[in-house]
């Protein structure tokens, strides 16, 4: 139909690095399937030498409302774990609200004013283009609705008052793992974004499901687009049981079957001139009108569509089956907001919660950001993409070059949408502590370049004395946690030359870089 062009996945200079030994034989597995490309670092660090300045700047080109409040400890777990990066407006949010006030503020998020972003977003005119409008544009070498959709992705990350709802969006992205790099995704996955992801981020899981089956960058990705009677295809099937509800071991190969049997005819609408071009369809004569039995409960033949529907139901409602679905979401969601291994206890709470509300996301979410929960909570180790957004947070910024931004995160393996396998992005410490080398010099590229993003550096250059710098970088990046051995490491290295604005700039990107940095 047509192709990806180089200056959208830039692949040039690429090198592989072998995985530190913590890391597992399944995990080493998925990077290698990831087919996610990373720039040398001779080439890396020749753009952080390019463009390294030779004086000093004039005035920041964006405001900065000064140091952000102390906040308790349990007040700056909570904004830690909610949002992207505790920035200066969220920490005062929280200290006016106080924990429960402000978890359910962001959960609220509708009641949010948004507009600062809405109007970031606003030259973005590609955002809800249909499919055959994407379509012409990318095959007339057009690749700004792509551009745009990434550029929207990074600006709502990074800016969006609506942290929590934004970090929603995320994990159901990486749960409904779509590939966007790929042909017909380059057209559907953003319909999939817009239609089905954000409209239910916090609403009911059952209906995320049913909108998820329903999509047509879903129906594609996991060829259920073409199975038909006499012909199912078992991928979909396979994965919506394993990766979206159940678990692994909750199912046999003949469910599998079953399940198949159940969604052909479930399609896409590929006549280029019709107005649902690029939409679901369901084909009633490709569909297997017998009977099924599927997890043990009987479809009656002659279902038709219902066939899919009844199984979608049985997944997230049914007071049996959905159990299981419910503890996959819950220990899923504990790892995401409290850490790697999170106790069984909290995973029974959070899947109670599921089967109590009928799958109410918002209802989950006060389990595991309950305070007695979250502070016991252990130190979490930021993927790539929630670091880089948290450095941006941390220092008053904007991003000006969205595309340099977004390679910048591909060469730290982790630019939203591109991880190929169905299984979403690896969301555990001994995964991403195999590519540390990119997070260290993303903090020094970060504080050295010019025009990509605009940072509010003057409180940090500008700074009377190098302590009060460092007081600096105690309130703006560790919200008055820096550990002292940190504190005085960075004192003995600006001590080689006093009050330098290079020597500054050095300093802010190794605290950037730093461990104590990296967690949350």
């Amino acid at each position: 139909m047509y192709s990806t062009k180089d200056e959208v996945l830039p692949a040039e200079g690429i090198l592989s690095e072998k995985p530190l030994p913590n890391a597992t034989e399944s995990e080493q597995g998925e990077s290698a399937q990831s087919g996610i490309a990373q720039p040398a670092l001779s080439t890396l660090l020749g753009a952080l030498l390019a463009g390294c300045p030779n004086n000093e700047p004039g005035p920041d080109p964006i405001p900065d409302s000064g140091r952000p409040p102390a906040l308790p400890a349990n007040l700056r777990r909570l904004v830690a774990r909610t949002t992207y990066g505790v920035d200066g407006d969220e920490a005062q949010r929280a200290l006016d609200l106080g924990y429960e006030g402000y978890l359910e503020y962001q959960l609220a998020y509708e009641a949010i004013d948004d507009s600062a972003l809405n109007a970031k977003l606003a030259p973005l005119t590609t955002l809800r283009a249909t499919p055959k409008e994407r379509l012409e544009s990318i095959s007339r070498e057009d690749f700004s609705s792509v551009e745009e959709f990434l550029t929207a992705t990074l600006l709502r990350g990074a800016y969006s008052k609506r942290q929590l709802y934004e970090r929603m969006v995320e994990f159901w992205s990486d749960h409904f793992n779509i590939y966007f790099p790929s042909d017909t995704q380059l057209v559907l996955k953003p319909l999939d974004d817009l239609e089905v992801v954000r409209p239910h981020a916090l609403g009911r899981f059952p209906d995320l499901l049913s909108h998820s089956a329903k999509s047509p960058a879903m129906l594609i990705y996991l060829d259920n687009a073409s199975s038909r009677l006499g012909a199912p295809n078992e991928n979909y099937a396979r994965e919506l049981m394993e990766l979206h509800t159940l678990g692994v071991d909750q199912f046999t190969q003949e469910d599998v079957k079953e399940v198949a049997r159940a969604f052909t005819g479930w399609s896409v609408n590929g006549e280029f001139n019709d107005a649902d071009f690029g939409r679901f369809r369901f084909y009633p004569p490709l569909h297997d009108r017998g009977e099924k039995t599927i997890l043990g409960h009987r479809l009656a033949p002659n279902g038709g569509m219902s066939d899919g529907e009844q199984v979608l139901a049985l997944l997230s409602t049914d007071p049996d089956i959905a159990s299981s679905t419910a503890h996959f979401i819950g220990r899923k969601l504990a790892v995401r907001f409290w850490g790697d291994a999170p106790p069984d206890a909290l995973v029974e709470e959070i899947a109670a919660a599921y089967l109590q509300t009928n799958g109410d996301i918002k209802a989950m979410l006060r389990v595991v950001l309950r305070e007695d929960w979250l502070m016991q909570a252990p130190p979490k180790l930021k993927r790539p993409y929630h670091y880089a957004l948290s450095s941006l947070r941390a220092i008053p910024s904007d991003i000006r070059d969205a595309p340099l931004f977004a390679a910048l995160l591909q060469t730290m393996e982790h630019l939203p949408f591109h991880w190929a396998p169905p299984n979403g992005y690896p969301d555990t410490a001994g995964y991403w502590g195999n590519y540390l080398m990119p997070r260290w010099t993303y903090g020094l590229w970060l504080v050295y370049q010019q025009g990509a993003i605009d940072l509010a550096l003057a409180p940090f250059l500008s700074a009377e004395s190098d302590a009060v710098f460092l007081d600096e970088v105690d309130a703006r990046l560790f919200h008055y946690g820096q550990p002292e051995g940190h504190r005085a490491a960075l004192a003995d290295y600006l001590a080689g030359a006093p009050d330098n604005f290079f020597r500054r700039l050095e300093a802010l990107s190794m605290a950037l870089s730093s461990a104590d940095f990296q967690w949350h």
